[in-house]
């Protein structure tokens, strides 16, 4: 499909990739989550390495915990696989139909 049709499908007047419209959510078709990656604890990669060998608080929050949600734009033909964009957080990274 081309550009100029998908964004018909983006939301409209808002930062993210969602309304709510009818008390319902409604997400941009082309946000896609993929997955999940869970690193153990012990492994370089978890920013949270030392301060779990201090405290042995990792895993008891989503905040302590040594995961990457994979997500993709379709409509910019983009997967963050390292959550560097903002799309794990539902934020519009293409700025399609943003009154700001």
């Amino acid at each position: 499909m081309k550009k100029r049709a998908m964004k018909k499908w983006i939301p409209k007047n808002t930062p993210y990739c969602y309304t709510y419209k009818h008390g319902k959510r409604n997400m941009c078709p082309w946000r896609k989550y993929i997955k999940t990656i869970y690193y153990n604890k012990d492994e370089m990669n978890c920013p949270y390495n030392e301060d779990c060998k201090e405290n042995h608080l990792c895993w008891t929050t989503a905040q302590t915990s040594c995961r990457v949600r994979v997500y993709r734009c379709e409509y910019l033909d983009y997967t963050d696989y390292e959550e560097d964009s903002l799309l794990w957080d539902a934020c519009k990274e293409c700025k399609v139909g943003n009154d700001w």
